[in-house]
């Protein structure tokens, strides 16, 4: 049997290349976490500050965790709006920034919002039960 260095060099870059492929193969995995996200809301892009609800005619602040709703033709903060559930939500990212996402609530109002029984996204503008919550029993109380 010959010895030749050409193949000694051969069979040991082949061994070096072969241990190197693990290292080369290993997967990344990317994980997007935006805190304030709810579950029930879709993924707003970094950056968003709020949603409108049309099930409520009002917003959800991510950065604060809380809705802004009318109530006595006021705009008030609150941890939850009783009588809905938020499963029958169909909430829109807008595209605002800032204090009184309401300055824009005509637009938004006129975009997403459909006034009736059963009639709007999804046909949910009514309260969780079925049941409306205002004097026109439509879920939306006075304005």
């Amino acid at each position: 049997m010959s010895f030749q260095p050409k193949a000694l060099l051969l069979a040991a870059g082949l061994a070096f290349a072969g241990a190197a492929v693990p290292t080369a193969a290993h997967a990344q995995i990317g994980v997007n976490i935006q805190l304030g996200h709810p579950a029930w809301g879709p993924t707003a892009p970094v950056g968003s500050q709020y949603y409108y609800i049309p099930e409520i005619d009002g917003y959800y602040d991510l950065q604060a965790r809380n809705y802004i709703v009318q109530r006595n033709g006021r705009w008030n903060t609150m941890a939850n709006v009783p009588g809905y559930d938020t499963r029958n939500f169909h909430p829109v990212v807008v595209n605002y920034r800032g204090r009184q996402p309401w300055d824009q609530y005509n637009d938004h109002h006129a975009r997403y919002f459909r006034q009736g029984p059963g009639r709007g996204p999804g046909g949910h503008n009514r309260g969780h039960n079925g049941n409306g919550h205002g004097p026109d029993n439509n879920g939306h109380g006075r304005r």
